[in-house]
């Protein structure tokens, strides 16, 4: 079950989304209001992670580029 509050709105796609590098291997991606996700790379892959909190935040892809995963994280 999914509950959305009316009273939180989520980010629109055109939102300006800002990269916070959190260590060498993880970045969190955040916009004015909230945190979108984060970026976190394995090796050469970069996991994209759809959720406000890392320990909770879900896989939502995989891919070879940075900017990429953080456009599967904004599309999510």
């Amino acid at each position: 079950m999914v509950l959305i509050s009316p009273s939180r709105k989520p980010a629109s796609p055109d939102a300006a989304v800002s990269v916070a590098m959190i260590n060498d291997e993880l970045f969190a991606l955040l916009t004015p209001t909230e945190t979108l996700g984060y970026v976190h790379k394995v090796g050469t892959v970069f996991v994209a992670l759809r959720g406000t909190d890392y320990s909770h935040a879900v896989e939502v892809g995989q891919t070879l580029s940075r900017e990429r995963a953080i456009e599967i994280v904004r599309a999510a």
